[in-house]
C-alpha cells in the first residue's frame, strides 16, 4: 500500500516468505544448470580437477578443516544455540534456531539421497557421473550453524557472526572441493537450502516472538550486495566463458580458472544469503518481531 511523503509499508511477515522463494528459485535454477545441462557439467567437472590439483600440497590441513564438521559439532551448536536462547530468555528465537538446525540439515540430506538425480550425460568426467552429491552435507551444516547463531544472538554481534561465519562457511565449501568430495554447485545449493530454512524459522520469530527493547542500528548491507553481485557476475562470466573454450577448459590452466570461477561463485552465493537474512533480522528488531507490525521502506 502505498502512502504518499511517507512511502511504503509491507508486512513483516512478508519478507521471509519473499526471500526464501527467491532463494528456493535459485536453488532450482543452480540443480538445473549444473547437473542436468552438458555445458554446466563440464565446467563443473574442470573446477573440481582445479580444485584438486590445487588442494594436493595441503592435503592434510585440508582433512583437518573437515574433520571440524561432524554430528558431534552439530550437537554442540544446538547446545550453544539453547544455551544463548536460556541465557537471553529467548524461548521462541531459540526453539527456531534449533529447528533451524535439524530441519535444514534433514532436508540436504534427503534432497541429496532420495529426491534429486544426477543423470549420466555421457561425458567423461572425474567423479562418478551417475552419484548426486547436490546438496553438501558439510557446506549445509557448517552454515546452518552459523545462521542459527545469527537468530539467538544479539543485534549488535549480527554483523561480525555473519562475517565470520561465512567465511567458515567459505572454507568449509572449499575444503570439501579439495578433498574432491563435492562440486561448486552443491556447496551453493546448501547455502540456499539453509537460507530458505531460515526465512521459515525467521517468519516464527516475526509472528511469535517477544519484542526485544533495546534494538541496535540496522547493518548496513551495501558493500554485502554490491560484493555478492560483483562475485556471482565475475565468476558466471568465468564459467561461461570456459564453457564455449573446450581446449582452456580441459587444460590445468581450464582447471584453475574454473576453480576462480567456483570460489567466487561460493562467496557471492554465502553473501548473498547472509545479506537476506541480515535484512530480515534488521526488519525483526526494528518492528518487534510482532504479527501486526510493518516495514516501512522509504519512497
Amino acid at each position: 500500500m502505498t502512502d504518499s511523503g511517507r512511502g511504503i509499508r509491507v508486512p513483516a511477515t512478508w519478507w521471509p516468505a519473499m526471500l526464501a522463494t527467491a532463494y528456493a528459485v535459485a536453488f532450482v535454477l543452480v540443480y538445473v544448470v549444473s547437473v542436468r545441462t552438458e555445458q554446466g557439467r563440464l565446467v563443473s567437472d574442470a573446477a573440481l580437477r582445479g580444485a584438486i590439483a590445487s588442494g594436493s600440497p595441503i592435503r592434510d590441513t585440508v582433512d583437518s578443516v573437515l574433520d571440524v564438521v561432524s554430528v558431534g559439532s552439530l550437537l554442540g551448536a544446538v547446545a550453544v544455540v539453547a544455551v544463548i536462547a536460556l541465557l537471553r530468555l529467548d524461548r521462541i528465537r531459540g526453539l527456531a534456531a534449533i529447528g533451524l538446525l535439524v530441519v535444514a540439515n534433514v532436508v540436504s540430506r534427503v534432497l541429496k539421497s532420495y529426491v534429486l538425480e544426477r543423470p549420466d550425460l555421457g561425458l567423461d568426467e572425474i567423479g562418478p557421473a551417475t552419484l548426486n552429491s547436490l546438496p553438501s552435507g558439510h557446506a549445509t551444516a557448517a552454515f546452518s550453524a552459523v545462521t542459527a547463531l545469527l537468530i539467538v544472538l544479539p543485534p549488535a554481534w549480527h554483523a561480525a557472526t555473519a562475517l565470520a561465519g561465512g567465511g567458515f562457511a567459505t572454507v568449509i565449501a572449499l575444503a570439501t572441493m579439495f578433498a574432491g568430495w563435492h562440486r561448486t554447485a552443491d556447496a551453493m545449493a546448501s547455502f540456499l537450502v539453509v537460507g530458505v530454512c531460515t526465512m521459515v524459522a525467521l517468519s516464527v520469530v516475526a509472528a511469535y516472538a517477544e519484542p526485544r527493547p533495546h534494538a541496535s542500528a540496522p547493518v548496513g548491507l551495501r558493500w554485502w550486495l554490491v560484493v555478492s553481485g560483483a562475485s556471482l557476475a565475475i565468476g558466471a562470466a568465468l564459467g561461461g566463458g570456459l564453457s564455449t573454450l573446450a581446449p582452456v577448459r580441459d587444460s590445468l590452466a581450464g582447471g584453475l580458472l574454473a576453480f576462480l570461477s567456483a570460489g567466487l561463485l561460493i562467496i557471492g552465493t554465502v553473501l548473498a544469503v547472509l545479506a537476506g537474512i541480515l535484512w530480515v533480522l534488521g526488519v525483526n528488531e526494528a518492528e518487534g518481531g510482532r504479527p501486526d507490525d510493518r516495514v516501512r521502506l522509504s519512497g
